[in-house]
Order: C-alpha cells, then sequence, then structure tokens
C-alpha cells in the first residue's frame, strides 16, 4: 500500500499524474486512427521536428508550448507539401523531420541555456510538470475530445477510404486537416512527460495492443483509450519509485503488456482493419 500511497506526499507527482491520464487517454483516442491510416512514422516524425521549435523558442525567450506549437504546425504542413509532390508519404515525414530534428539537435548542442536540457527535451521530466502544464493539457484535451467526438464519423470514413469518403460527401481533405490537428495536439501536450522521442509509442502500442482482442473500431477505440490511460499511470509510478525518466517507463509498460498479450493470445493485427 505504501507503494501506491507514498508519491502523494509530493505535490509534483498528483500534477504529473493528471497531466500523464489526460495525455495517455487523448493518445490512446487517436492511435487507432494513426494505424488504420498506416502512418506509424507521422507522430515520431512531428514529434522529432518539435525539437527545433522548442530549442529556438526557448533561445530566444518564447514560451516552450508556443516553439513546440508552432514547429507541430510548421512540420505538418511541410510533410503535406513535400507529398502533393509525388513524393511518398514516408519519405515525406522522413526528410522533414530529420531536418528539423537535425535544426533542434545544432541549436541545443550550441546553446548554453540551462532550459535547454537535452535528456528532458528527448525523454520527457516528471518533475517539470507545473500548475500551467495541467491548465495547457486540459484544456487541449477538452478540445480535442470535442473535435473527435463531433467528427467522429467522418474522421473515420476517410480514415478507411479517402476516395470513398469524398464520394460521399464527406469533406475529406478538411478530415485531413482535423486528423493532423489532433495529432499535433497530442505532440504538442506530450512533450513536457514524454519527450519528443517516445510520443509515437505511445500513439501506436495502446492500439496494437486493443487490435489483438476487439474486432469493431469503435472498441478499438475505448480499449486504446482504457489501455493508454492505464499505461501512463503504472509508469508514472514505476518512474517514481526506479527513478528513471516517465517516458520512458510508460513506453515500457505498454510495450510489456502489448508482448504478453501477443504470445499469450497468438494473435495477429487484424488484417481486415488494416486494410484501407
Amino acid at each position: 500500500m505504501n507503494y501506491l500511497t507514498e508519491p502523494f506526499q509530493y505535490d509534483f507527482f498528483g500534477r504529473a499524474l493528471i497531466v500523464t491520464i489526460l495525455i495517455g487517454a487523448l493518445a490512446g483516442a487517436i492511435g487507432p486512427f494513426v494505424l488504420v491510416r498506416r502512418m506509424a512514422y507521422i507522430g515520431q516524425g512531428m514529434s522529432q521536428s518539435i525539437l527545433g521549435g522548442v530549442a529556438l523558442g526557448v533561445t530566444y525567450g518564447l514560451d516552450l508550448y508556443f516553439g513546440a506549437a508552432v514547429a507541430a504546425v510548421v512540420s505538418a504542413a511541410l510533410i503535406y507539401f513535400v507529398r502533393n509532390q509525388g513524393l511518398p508519404i514516408d519519405t515525406a515525414i522522413g526528410i522533414v523531420a530529420s531536418t528539423l530534428f537535425a535544426m533542434g539537435v545544432a541549436v541545443v548542442s550550441s546553446s548554453r541555456d540551462r532550459r535547454l536540457n537535452s535528456t528532458n527535451l528527448l525523454f520527457g521530466n516528471v518533475l517539470g510538470v507545473e500548475t500551467s502544464d495541467i491548465i495547457l493539457v486540459v484544456v487541449v484535451s477538452a478540445i480535442a475530445g470535442v473535435i473527435l467526438f463531433r467528427f467522429y464519423k467522418p474522421l473515420l470514413a476517410a480514415t478507411h477510404n479517402y476516395s470513398v469518403a469524398n464520394a460521399h460527401g464527406v469533406k475529406a481533405q478538411f478530415m485531413e486537416i482535423v486528423f493532423s490537428a489532433l495529432l499535433a495536439m497530442v505532440v504538442v501536450t506530450a512533450l513536457r512527460t514524454l519527450g519528443v522521442l517516445l510520443v509515437a509509442a505511445t500513439l501506436l502500442i495502446p492500439a496494437a495492443t486493443a487490435t489483438l482482442t476487439f474486432r469493431s473500431f469503435a472498441q478499438i477505440t475505448v480499449a486504446s483509450t482504457a489501455l493508454g490511460v492505464a499505461f501512463s499511470i503504472i509508469g508514472l509510478f514505476i518512474s517514481f519509485h526506479r527513478n528513471i525518466a516517465s517516458g520512458p517507463a510508460i513506453v515500457l509498460v505498454g510495450a510489456s503488456v502489448f508482448a504478453l498479450n501477443l504470445f499469450a493470445s497468438g494473435a495477429t493485427l487484424k488484417k481486415g482493419l488494416l486494410q484501407r
């Protein structure tokens, strides 16, 4: 019992718990869309891209989240611009993400600003969660929840088949913008807790785990959301007691559950769900 109660003696843990629960739920809810779209790398690409914006923002005295938000928007725009030139989406993501990530590493390595802690930026820092972070995550999660609820069906239609959805009156191109906005929200809000390198894992692992048990997309989305929350809570407690970064702890918990579920069931990802 002391294992569960001891962390709450510290104010930072309560703040971190609220943030990680909300981020876990948000990432878990959006993860199935990423999985079905076969765009696993876009979360990783956008998260890596924001390092440049964060580094430049902090260096020039701007808010960390402002720099991350600007970088997320710029990276998404550049990715889709490059893709529209006829290159595959994974190529576009790789080029844009690598370039912006390299720019961020260059800024961090050349700056002596103590606010630019590369370890915290890359892997998260649960000790850095403040009241302002909670407010931001609560507001962003609420907005993302409303958007997801409002556009769930057209977003699902565009996710499964862009052309068919467009032919049936769904504004598929607008749904692409909605999806990019939701993804950017996850990436930016997860920066403090997960760091830029581990966001993609929180998008994919809960969703992939859910597909081993459930068949319908709605069931997978609900299960993925619940798993995202569970992984975040367990990982945060392990992070506290084992004195390791919160991001890796959360990801390793999720990966362990996925592996156990995979070996226990002997299942594979549902091919029908993953086909667009």
